[in-house]
């Protein structure tokens, strides 16, 4: 998510934007992005379909890619041959589990704000997708998967194989042994030979974003393949149109290249020589010791702390207090510590602890002392199918309970009310996590390591419910207002 949010959907726009339209040169195709929203528009797409996609397919593309390149490395294959059947497999791993539906997705969201820009109000993007589901079914959701697998084959395979042999040269050049670890500059330096070398495929990128345009144009075969769409593309813009975006996609590849394999390896590296905290070392044996109570009163206090944070960050008005009030409540009140971070305490202690504590727990006991790709990827879906549906159902339970409902049939609503969004958020969280997890985190490590990612996720979801039911009170103010005075009419 790091990588699409900073540089990598801006470069992603722009290199989708000159790919679907042929004729344009960068300094065109900028204009054409910036005229869609700003600098917002660059940033077309992000949310939700390509925080989706980075999240998920940086989940299976690490543990994949690292998996192979370990037992190839093992089995004494050379680094470079290594890195690309690493890169190779990974990359096809995550075009089929993940990709073909969010890219589909990004470029329709792109696609939507170029016919917004011509004054026609679009559907949004939701109702895009349920109505290509509708009509072309889960095959029309994939359009393009094809390409797209190709592509990331040859992508990470190039850019994990050209780095690995980039890195081998540096060691050569400098002297250094194969185990030999090489400086920050010269990482990055592979990296970034990596990345550049492995656009050399960017005609598979234009048939790709030419499959899965919206765009409507009577000359273009009405079923396209990859092949009619080579074709079709020679024929239009010869051979020049099949390198079109190649420049962006030059910087989008370095940058991606150097955040998953070099600034990998640093996390590797890192997870390896690093000791434990003592006040960790202390936690943990009390984790080990007391397991449920000590996650009832770690759970407790991060969420008492996210209603409070959430408040404070939020700028939520302090309630006023009677100056008869004790000091030391007056204090309270003016930091937001009130009874519904009571209550969320209270729901950490006795809801979200016991019930993440069985069902976490059921599933490390399920999946102890197996090793392997196919038992990691089925602990992941085991998570997202089985315990996230249940505690994001707790959740939603709970909130409504604390947010006043008063029946069974008000908790239901709320719980449907809710359930999509909040799952999806966890879908796009957890996998990543879990891989995490599994990659570089022993088992005992896991509850520390999901109660920070909760803690941070929680506190900023918090924050910005308040900050939206703020604005939205605003706005009933305003026309409150308006209403007002349009009722008093004009003074006579």
């Amino acid at each position: 998510m790091y990588i699409v949010t900073t540089l990598g959907q801006p470069l992603e726009v722009l290199k989708t934007q000159m790919a679907a339209n042929r004729s344009q040169t960068m300094v065109q195709a900028c204009k054409t992005v910036w005229s869609r929203g700003g600098a917002a528009g660059f940033f077309q797409g992000l949310i939700p379909w390509a925080w989706i996609e980075a999240s998920t397919k940086g989940a299976v593309l690490v543990f994949t890619a690292s998996e192979v390149e370990t037992a190839s490395l093992a089995a004494g294959i050379n680094p470079g041959f290594a890195g690309l059947l690493g890169g190779m497999t990974g990359g096809v791993a995550q075009a089929y589990a993940t990709m073909g539906f969010t890219t589909c997705m990004k470029t329709v969201e792109i696609t939507r704000h170029k016919t917004a820009a011509t004054g026609v109000k679009p559907p949004s993007t939701f109702a895009v997708f349920m109505d290509i589901y509708r009509r072309e079914g889960i095959r029309g959701v994939n359009k393009g998967v094809n390409a797209v697998a190709v592509r990331q084959c040859t992508n990470w395979g190039s850019r994990m194989g050209f780095a690995r042999l980039a890195e081998s040269m540096i060691r050569k050049a400098r002297g250094k042994g194969e185990n030999d670890s090489l400086s920050a500059i010269e990482k990055i330096g592979a990296s970034t030979v990596g990345g550049a070398l492995a656009t050399w495929n960017q005609p598979i990128e234009v048939i790709r974003v030419e499959m899965q345009s919206m765009a409507k144009n009577p000359t273009r075969p009405a079923k396209l393949t990859i092949m009619t769409t080579l074709k079709y593309i020679y024929k239009e813009n010869g051979i020049k149109g099949l390198y079109r975006g190649v420049t962006p996609r030059i910087g989008l590849g370095i940058w991606q290249t150097i955040c998953m394999v070099s600034l990998a390896d640093y996390v590797k590296a890192c997870s390896a020589k690093s000791s434990p905290h003592p006040l960790l070392v202390k936690y943990l044996a009390q984790l080990s010791a007391h397991p449920l109570r000590t996650k009832a009163i770690t759970t407790s206090t991060f969420s008492f702390l996210q209603e409070v944070l959430g408040s404070n960050l939020a700028g939520v008005p302090r309630p006023k207090v009677s100056p008869n009030v004790p000091f030391p409540f007056a204090l309270l009140s003016r930091a937001h510590i009130d009874l519904r971070a009571v209550k969320m305490a209270i729901y950490g202690f006795f809801v979200s602890a016991p019930l993440n504590h069985v069902l976490v727990g059921q599933l490390q006991k399920a999946f102890a002392g197996k090793e392997g790709i196919k038992y990691k990827l089925a602990q992941l879906l085991a998570n997202n199918l089985l315990v996230s549906p249940v505690t994001v159902s707790a959740y939603l339970a709970s909130m409504a309970i604390i947010n006043g409902a008063k029946s069974v049939d008000e908790i239901i609503k709320t719980v449907r009310a809710g359930f999509f969004s909040v799952i999806r958020v966890s879908w796009t969280v957890s996998p990543i996590a879990m891989v995490v997890a599994q990659k570089y985190l022993p088992v005992e490590l896991w509850v520390p390591f999901f109660n920070a990612i909760q803690f941070v996720l929680g506190t900023y979801f918090n924050t910005r419910v308040k900050q939206m039911r703020l604005a939205a009170a605003r706005r009933a103010e305003k026309e409150k207002a308006k209403d007002t005075e349009k009722e008093d009419g004009p003074s006579s």
